[in-house]
């Protein structure tokens, strides 16, 4: 593709309009920031492959923006999530907690419509509305969705359809649907759900199961973005530090929505007992986890991958591919096995060490027992890479420097631990280090073994194996409240802390190398 030649022109519009109008249609979901940074990045695309002056950039665009897409952009938005109030009770923005509000009706006994439903396809349907007093007052909708399996509570979050009048003589198109019909497929269901709105602003709403009916709004939306209530005169404003509305008493209405709240979450996690207690906990078990897993897993692999190399061994090829076999076997379907095994009450390990030794841990009760049994399966998961490795780095080492050392009258634990380990070593710690930081994030392991278990006392939803990723889990999505933004900011501050000792550990391996 040259500079400027037709082909460009035409390669770059059919990347750029596609993208522009998912862009239009991000801001019309009221993500205008987000589409702001997008219609950047397009502009940016189109610069790079039509301006000869960024020729060079061509072939950096496309990393670049992955990485800003999978990488950047998590972690700024996941930051700022960290200062808001966003939960389950603060979940909308301001604009859309306004509009359900003003979705709020009463009844006024004003005009009623018969109606019919023409059906445009299996779920598209048009409403037809006709004034029961006025004849000559017709109305349709567009076509919308109408399927039974909505229901009438997730139907309402919708915003009302807007109803346009019918000139005399004009029917809307599609087929009219009679009542029956209506009935037997049970339409009359998601449709209670839906409101209309007319051209005079009046909503309109199903009342029974053959009529329409007119309501007024009970809210009247003021411009300093308050709410008048119509029945009572009651004043509703939005209060910032709730996200909730508020009448002078206090008292709150509708939904919540989402507020910038500072360093409040993060606050919480140091002041608020049940958060600051679990927390510190969780965060000592995922260092000690993280830690002993990558011992642990090094230790055996380097150990059998040091015996594997005598050759002295028959049949050493056979015992590596024995030995690698759990690398191969996908990582879910070990841990499930192992939750089999390991089940205290009929376990293949229980069993057992119960007909042995009379003696049966209590695997998913202790603590204890938990944490064992999750670094046990966690060795036998991690052992054959460290095994691979380990063989690669001891194959690289001369054979020469052993047979030196034993004519200086060594054997082979002296060899091991003052040739072997300080020559692979120091090449491995980045792997090392990388392993650390994988076994900080362990979700798998911990949510299919023990799911965070046993409880912890005292924290909530916290669990004695819980790693700090799973808390975070715990909180945005198995809590009560769901707070996402707290969540958030346990997961900025685990981001720290793993870029931190990453960071530690990278400075001490380059100063040992």
């Amino acid at each position: 593709m040259t500079k400027g030649s037709p082909l460009s022109l035409v390669i770059v519009a059919l990347v750029a309009l596609p993208a522009l109008y998912l862009d239009f249609v991000l801001y019309q979901a009221g993500t205008g920031w987000i589409a702001l940074i997008f219609l950047i990045i397009i502009a940016l695309f189109v610069f790079v492959y039509l301006s000869p002056s960024a020729y060079t950039f061509r072939y950096l665009f496309p990393g670049l923006f992955g990485f800003a897409l999978f990488v950047i952009f998590p972690l700024l938005y996941t930051v700022l999530i960290s200062f808001t109030k966003y939960s389950s009770q603060n979940l909308l923005p301001l604009e859309r907690v306004i509009s359900l509000l003003r979705q709020e009706t009463f009844s006024t006994g004003g005009s009623t419509f018969q109606y019919k439903l023409f059906k445009q396809s299996d779920t598209q349907y048009i409403l037809y509305l006709q004034d029961e007093k006025d004849p000559a007052r017709r109305f349709a909708s567009d076509p919308f969705d109408l399927t039974v399996s909505t229901g009438s509570h997730a139907i309402s979050l919708l915003d009302p359809q807007p109803l346009q009048p019918l000139p005399p003589g004009q029917q809307p198109p599609g087929q009219p649907l009679e009542m029956p019909q209506v009935t037997r497929a049970k339409l009359f269901i998601p449709m209670r759900g839906r409101q209309f709105v007319l051209p005079d602003d009046k909503l309109v709403s199903m009342e029974g199961l053959q009529k329409f009916s007119t309501r007024d709004r009970l809210w009247i939306l003021n411009p300093d973005r308050t709410l008048t209530n119509r029945k009572d005169g009651t004043i509703i404003r939005p209060d910032f530090r709730t996200g909730f509305f508020v009448n002078e008493k206090g008292q709150r209405y509708g939904v919540g929505f989402r507020v910038f709240s500072g360093f409040e979450n993060y606050m919480r996690i140091v002041t608020d007992p049940r958060i600051q207690g679990p927390f510190v906990r969780i965060f000592v078990w995922t260092v000690t986890f993280s830690a002993l897993s990558v011992l642990s897993s090094f230790g055996v692999g380097v150990l059998i991958a040091v015996i594997l190399e005598w050759k002295e061994v028959r049949f050493r090829g056979i015992y590596r591919t024995l030995l690698i076999l759990p690398y191969a076997v996908p990582a879910v379907l070990s841990i499930l096995i192992f939750k089999g095994l390991f089940n205290q009450e009929f376990g293949a390990v229980n069993e057992f060490l119960r007909a042995m030794f009379h003696f049966a841990p209590e695997w998913e009760t202790n603590p204890w027992g938990a944490r064992v049994m999750l670094l046990l399966v966690n060795v036998w998961l991690g052992y054959p890479y460290m095994m691979l490795i380990s063989t690669g780095m001891l194959q690289s080492i001369p054979v020469t420097i052993y047979e030196a050392s034993a004519i200086d009258g060594s054997n082979p634990l002296k060899d091991f631990y003052h040739i072997t380990l300080p020559l692979i070593i120091p090449p491995l710690l980045p792997i090392l280090i990388s392993s650390f930081a994988f076994n900080f994030n362990n979700f798998n392991l911990i949510y299919l073994l023990t799911a965070g278990g046993p409880k912890m006392v005292g924290g909530g939803i916290a669990g004695e194996t819980d790693l700090l990723v799973n808390y975070t889990f715990n909180i945005a999505f198995r809590d009560s409240g769901t707070n996402y933004g707290l969540a958030s900011a346990v997961a900025t501050l685990l981001f720290i802390i793993v870029g931190t000792l990453a960071w530690i550990n990278l400075r001490m391996s380059g100063r040992r190398i």
